[in-house]
């Protein structure tokens, strides 16, 4: 096989690599932007570092919720404590 027989199908070869490279990154691209479009519309975030603070706001949200909850849940039965034993709840 000659030089120029190699130095073609290295060519071709790196060329069809490229272009594999580019669809692949325009996939990974089209998938990003998605991902944003969803990220603004459903929690009104334009950056990753936004949607971070979000997320944190809303795990500080979460864990206030619960612990006001068992707050309530430990008050509830407190008050119907002997209401509750008596029914076999």
């Amino acid at each position: 096989m000659s030089n120029n027989d190699q130095t073609l199908k290295k060519y071709t070869r790196l060329r069809k690599d490229v272009e594999t490279a580019r669809q692949r990154a325009d996939r990974e691209q089209g998938a990003l932007d998605q991902l944003t479009k969803t990220l603004k519309k459903d929690f009104d975030c334009s950056t990753l570092k936004q949607a971070q603070k979000k997320l944190k706001n809303l795990q500080t949200e979460e864990k206030e919720a619960k612990e006001e909850f068992v707050e309530a849940m430990e008050e509830f039965e407190e008050n119907w404590e002997e209401q509750l034993q008596g029914n076999d709840l």
